[in-house]
């Protein structure tokens, strides 16, 4: 009997691939296998803001599963490779919004939870009337979760009405005076002050808020 009739049989008289088609083969199956965990299993991020400093600084390469929560399902579907709403260098759109699919999202392995860091799109974006799966990627700790009652009183978060303890190491935004004299830049690195684009207050703990004010040209 003979057990290698499964394999493929040789034929002599195929003409055999020349280099360039293989190697446009192996890109092709390359970038389909890639988009494919990129969309359904895994992908990368680079944190782009000081938002989550303690945690994570500006500048982390992380690779954020999608098959806990479960992935959700291309919404344009039709998009360049591996950009996300805008092409590099050249700047315009990486994707055709003429074909929009509805939201859908696979099962995945457990729920978000109170205190876990999530990825997610920025639900506003009024400005440049992006696709859902265009918008910004933001990525911030679960607060809360369907059903609680969420508030922020003076930089204190509230859930269903009891304060939540604060991070060691919280971070607020403080604005200041001084008397005409600036500060020197160096006394903000020391005291891990952070500066982000679109917010021109300094972001800082309480410590450091205490620190800064007994500098003579600080006023408040």
């Amino acid at each position: 009997m003979n057990w290698k009739f499964w394999k493929k049989k040789n034929n002599p008289n195929k003409k055999k691939k020349s280099a360039t088609r293989e190697w446009v083969d192996a890109i092709v199956f390359a970038v389909i296998a890639a988009t494919l965990i990129r969309t359904f299993f895994i992908e990368a991020y680079v944190i782009p803001t000081p938002s989550m400093e303690r945690s994570l600084l500006v500048g982390d390469f992380l690779f954020v599963s999608k098959v806990n929560y479960g992935p959700r399902t291309p919404m344009t579907p039709i998009a360049f490779p591996f950009a996300h709403h805008t092409m590099p260098i050249i700047g315009t759109k990486a994707y055709w919004d003429g074909l929009e699919l509805s939201y859908h999202r696979i099962p995945g392995f457990s729920d978000v939870k109170k205190g876990d860091v999530v990825v997610f799109n920025y639900p506003q974006d009024t400005i440049n009337n992006r696709p859902v799966d265009k918008r910004e990627n933001y990525i911030k700790r679960c607060q809360g979760t369907p059903g609680d009652t969420l508030s922020v009183v003076n930089a204190q978060v509230y859930v269903n009405g009891k304060v939540m303890p604060n991070p060691p190491g919280e971070q607020i935004d403080y604005t200041y005076s001084t008397t005409g004299m600036d500060v020197n830049p160096q006394i903000f690195d020391d005291l891990h002050v952070s500066f982000y684009e679109g917010n021109p207050n300094p972001t800082m703990t309480p410590e450091a808020a205490n620190t800064l004010k007994g500098y003579s040209n600080i006023k408040s």
